[in-house]
């Protein structure tokens, strides 16, 4: 599919863009013109279930033209092989070791587990640590405590909102929409609602959570808290960041996938943000990316992280080891100004490595940059020329990698193997500041590198030209 002539992707698509975007639909395989983007939330979510993903160069699209609307295999490996072949060319023998390979996760393989939902006070980023992720208030927030206690000055004040508000809100409804939720996701199961009909409940939650107030209670407390944390002052700005319960599952991250409201400013639009952010969580897209993953889906659960807006000059996201090359390293994204990186820009993407050697895999060449606007909300300003990161920024980013490795417990793969650390971060006047920390899943690499053998010995003539070509096609 070629989203660029406007076509709407089937999950069974593997889709052409010209550009990291955002906003995409999970699907079978993404192929990105130019140099992509190796950390924006989109290209985390498709590390995250397996779904092959490569930044191919334009020499080589005249090529994957003639494979449109044909039903093709794309295989990619961490060593960074990549396979796209007609299935008609391949061998039964080959075709089924690729049904064995194929897919990450089974459907309803995922168990989302019931929080803790007797907690609907505020609570301040002083009380919030790892333990209460997934429980009562999502990972966001129990990790941003976590990260504050152990590089304190170098967090924004932040205060979260648990899931318990979320839930008590939703029973408040008449008729509860808790118990519309539960009832709803019970008829598909047992035939009564179609895909169609789940979806157009759903989206009716959806609106009615939307269209939500805030008790006179919660916004007291709201206030109470921010006052406290952020100040009296009536002019700074929040970041409203989406959590969930459903982000912290074994295996499943979802990266970037329900809304953030940027830099809300005035403390009226701030409370009416709040079951914005809460409503995302029944959005097309995160449903669709949910789809069939878990054994409940009634149980999710919305919190709220409010976030003192921070003016970063430069900002973006590093990953603790080399995802180009897959050897030691730290793979790290950078643009100019607020929320760098994240949304698929094509950002400055660098390898840094042992004794100060790096590696530039991508310059940054996006014009604009998003600053903080004086009245809310962000602007685009030109960026400025050159290289995003300084010598110094870059030996503060070795050291916080270091830091951490000293300082967290590393989290085990299924594999009992650390995972690698997923951390945003900004710089403003050379000063590093640190937004959030995971652990980076990756999925599917391992089956994909089995395949990628048996193909390229299969098929020693690849009719995309896609096999294992370092300089044309590479593995975001």
């Amino acid at each position: 599919a070629d989203l660029a002539a406007g076509v709407t992707p089937a999950r069974e698509d593997i889709v052409v863009v010209p550009q990291t975007i955002a906003e995409l639909s999970p699907v079978a395989g993404i192929l990105t013109g130019g140099e992509g983007n190796l950390l924006s939330h989109l290209q985390l979510l498709a590390r995250n279930l397996g779904i092959p993903n490569v930044a191919v160069s334009a020499a080589l699209f005249a090529d994957i033209e003639k494979l449109a609307g044909k039903e093709v295999v794309l295989a990619v490996d961490s060593a960074g092989s990549v396979i796209l072949e007609p299935t008609e060319r391949l061998s039964e023998s080959v075709l089924a070791s690729l049904s064995e390979s194929r897919g990450v996760f089974e459907a309803g393989s995922l168990e989302v587990p019931e929080p803790v939902l007797e907690f609907t006070s505020p609570i301040p980023l002083k009380h919030l640590d790892r333990s209460l992720s997934g429980r009562t208030v999502g990972p966001k927030a129990a990790n941003l405590g976590e990260l504050a206690r152990m590089f304190p000055g170098r967090v924004a004040p932040a205060v979260a909102l648990p899931f318990g508000l979320f839930n008590e809100h939703m029973k408040l409804a008449t008729p509860s929409l808790r118990e519309r939720l539960a009832n709803t996701y019970r008829a598909r199961e047992d035939g009564e609602l179609d895909q169609n009909g789940l979806h157009r409940e759903l989206e009716a939650i959806r609106a009615e959570i939307l269209a939500l107030t805030l008790t006179p209670q919660a916004r007291e407390e709201i206030l109470a808290a921010m006052r406290l944390e952020f100040g009296e002052d009536d002019s700074y700005g929040v970041f409203i960041r989406s959590d969930t319960n459903v982000e912290d599952l074994p295996g499943f991250s979802g990266a970037g996938l329900n809304e953030t409201l940027p830099h809300i400013v005035g403390r009226d639009r701030q409370l009416a943000g709040i079951p914005q952010v809460w409503a995302s969580v029944l959005s097309p897209r995160s449903i669709a990316w949910r789809a069939n993953l878990m054994k409940n889906p009634e149980r999710i659960y919305a919190s709220v992280l409010l976030m003192k807006s921070v003016p970063a000059d430069k900002s973006g996201v590093l990953v603790s080891s080399d995802l180009v090359s897959y050897g030691p390293g730290i793979t790290v994204s950078t643009a100019w100004g607020v929320g760098g990186a994240v949304a698929g820009e094509a950002a400055e993407t660098l390898v840094l490595l042992a004794d100060g050697e790096e590696r530039l895999i991508s310059e940054s060449k996006t014009p604009f940059r998003r600053n903080l606007a004086n009245h809310g909300g962000v602007v685009w300003e030109p960026a400025y020329a050159g290289p995003v990161l300084t010598e110094d920024e870059k030996r503060q980013l070795r050291a916080l990698v270091a830091e951490v490795a000293r300082k967290y417990d590393p989290v085990l793969d299924s594999e009992q193997r650390p995972m690698p650390w997923d951390i945003e971060f900004g710089f403003i006047k050379g000063e590093l500041t640190l937004f959030q920390i995971r652990p980076l899943v990756e999925k599917g690499y391992r089956r994909a590198a089995r395949f990628t053998r048996l193909l390229a010995g299969a098929t020693p003539t690849v009719t995309a030209g896609l096999l294992a070509l370092d300089e044309a096609a590479r593995l975001p």
